[in-house]
């Protein structure tokens, strides 16, 4: 039978189809693992298969192809539906809908379907009377569906459906940014969904011509138009909404959110009145061109400096956003401003150096003229006096130097390295004897080689002013202080050190102020040796835990 020009169109039509699916299944190939995309990609191999299954088919007039080619077709619209609707929750961030038994349900009918077609002859529960009814000399056919075949080809449209209301919603929440690819992807759903529609319920002149197949030009013309003219895969909703569930809106601080390709897709009102005009910005935008800065300098740099009216000084928060499945849809950045930490740090650290400084070279003078007024003075209440002074500026002294100490503990990087505490209590121990000749310092390790992995720095100051506050703070003449240390091996043990005085209890306000972790006006310590040991514990990752056994025990165990 000769082909008129309307067959030769319906053909060239349906094999166009075929021909720009299989293009873009191939270009969005590029964009596999993304939101949705796998989902896409299979939809567009079905239409792929579909238009050209039955485009072959009007050529075909031998009845056992032509059923067979009809019953590919039938299986290919099963199966759209349902992957539009996978498709729409993906991209949307619903995915893990897609792994639940109801979404289970959806995929038994296209799954069903296929065992239906196959064995149809035997039950005909799909459809019956099959029999060709050319039309324009094409193998056009007329059969009766039957109920399974009206409802598989109902459920698509309707699952179909469902996946366009998802981006529906999307556009209605997030504004222009999906706008145009959302629109041309819910607009492609229509061409099909009136093909299968006029051909099922026998609409219009020829009813015998599925026109679901020519019809998918415009359906593959739009979707083209959405992934590929406007890139939709670099950027969708699955982000934003990742970026509500993590508490975008309830957050003060300036928020961006990145998609994958580190383009910011939304800001909250923050962001706008430090960093974007509203009336010029455009999102997506890259994050350099706002902040000035690349996404890899910011995680290097950790903070920024703002320039403009209300800025300052902000450090970065980097949080990965992911779908519910797992899959990476983007990041989120909370800038937290510091303006006033740095400054309170840089006057905190010139005061502290300048007082330091000041008080040593004072202390220094005062010293040394209270022990000339000392050695010359007649009198001997004042010659005491004298000597009170200099012991007091000798204590100020010593709290300056302890000052200058911790600051070099607290600023230095900790070098951990394989030690021998048997050389490090060794050493600290005769340090102290040696500086107060009238004490005894007792030290024991077990077993003898025990070696932790520690930095020896941090390590020796922690002991060495434990020590020295038991030795200083005992009323007794020739004060005792007894160091044990024990622990496992190296590899699995914890270490403990027991620092044992005769001295009397610790007060409790010492103990809860450095529990507390800062001094109050009515909480204060009355030394800085506590303070420092506990600091030096808190850089090791260790703890100090005080007690009272006719004496003070404290244990640092790291």
């Amino acid at each position: 039978m000769t082909l008129g020009p309307l067959g030769v169109g319906v053909v060239a039509a349906s094999f166009a189809a075929s021909a720009g699916a299989a293009f873009l299944l191939r270009y969005l190939y590029r964009q596999r693992g993304k939101s949705g995309a796998n989902w896409f990609m299979g939809n567009m191999a079905l239409v792929a298969v579909f238009c050209l299954a039955y485009g072959v088919a009007l050529l075909v007039f031998d009845p056992t192809v032509r059923v067979a080619l009809a019953a590919v077709a039938f299986v290919c619209v099963c199966f759209m539906g349902p992957f539009f609707l996978a498709f729409g929750l993906d991209y949307t961030g619903r995915g893990n809908l897609i792994r639940t038994p109801l979404f289970g349900a959806v995929a038994a009918v296209p799954l069903l379907s296929v065992a239906l077609a196959a064995t149809n002859p035997a039950h005909g529960l799909v459809w019956t009377d099959f029999g060709f009814d050319p039309v324009f000399g094409l193998a056009t056919a007329t059969y009766t569906v039957q109920p399974w075949g009206a409802f598989a080809f109902l459920f698509s449209i309707g699952t179909a459906g469902v996946g366009s209301l998802l981006l529906i919603g999307a556009i209605l929440s997030y504004g222009p940014l999906y706008r145009r690819e959302a629109t041309a992807v819910i607009l492609s759903t229509v061409p099909p969904s009136v093909g299968v529609s006029l051909w099922l319920f026998g609409v219009g002149s020829v009813p015998q011509l599925h026109l679901t197949a020519p019809l998918m030009v415009i359906h593959v013309s739009l979707d083209a138009y959405a992934f590929v003219g406007t890139h939709m895969f670099e950027t969708n909703p699955a982000t934003q909404r990742m970026a509500e569930q993590t508490g975008l809106d309830s957050l003060s601080d300036p928020v961006f959110i990145l998609d994958t390709n580190e383009r910011i897709v939304r800001v909250n009102d923050r962001v706008e009145a430090l960093f974007l005009d509203p009336s010029s910005a455009s999102l997506p935008v890259s994050l350099e061109s706002v902040l000035g800065v690349t996404l890899e300098t910011l995680r290097e740099r950790g903070e920024i400096t703002v320039g403009t009216e209300g800025g300052g000084t902000f450090a970065a928060s980097f949080t990965d956003l992911t779908d519910p499945v797992g899959e990476s849809v983007g990041s989120m950045i909370v800038l937290y401003d510091v303006t006033e930490e740095r400054q309170r740090g840089q006057q905190l650290g010139v005061l502290n150096r300048v007082l330091r400084h000041n008080l040593r070279n004072e202390t220094m003078v005062i010293n040394g003229y209270a022990e000339l007024l000392k050695a010359t003075v007649n009198d001997s209440t004042q010659a005491t006096q004298a000597g009170m002074v200099a012991a007091a500026s000798g204590r100020l002294n010593s709290i300056a130097e302890k000052a200058r100490e911790f600051e070099d503990v607290q600023e230095r990087d900790v070098q951990p390295e394989s030690l021998s505490m048997e050389s490090v209590v060794g050493d600290v121990a005769r340090t102290r004897s040696a500086a107060h000749a009238e004490a005894t310092v007792a030290w024991t390790v077990d077993p003898a080689d025990h070696r932790i992995r520690a930095d020896r720095r941090v390590l020796s100051v922690l002991l060495d002013n434990l020590i020295e506050n038991a030795i200083v703070h005992s009323d007794a003449p020739k004060p005792t202080v007894r160091v044990a240390v024990s622990g496992a091996t190296e590899a699995d043990g914890e270490t403990r050190i027991e620092i044992r005085d005769d001295n009397d209890r610790i007060p409790e306000h010492e103990v809860e102020t450095l529990r507390a972790g800062e001094e109050t006006a009515l909480r204060h310590g009355q030394g800085i040796g506590l303070w420092i040991a506990y600091w030096c514990t808190r850089k090791l990752r260790g703890e100090i835990r005080f007690e009272y056994d006719d004496g003070n025990v404290l244990t640092i165990v790291l």
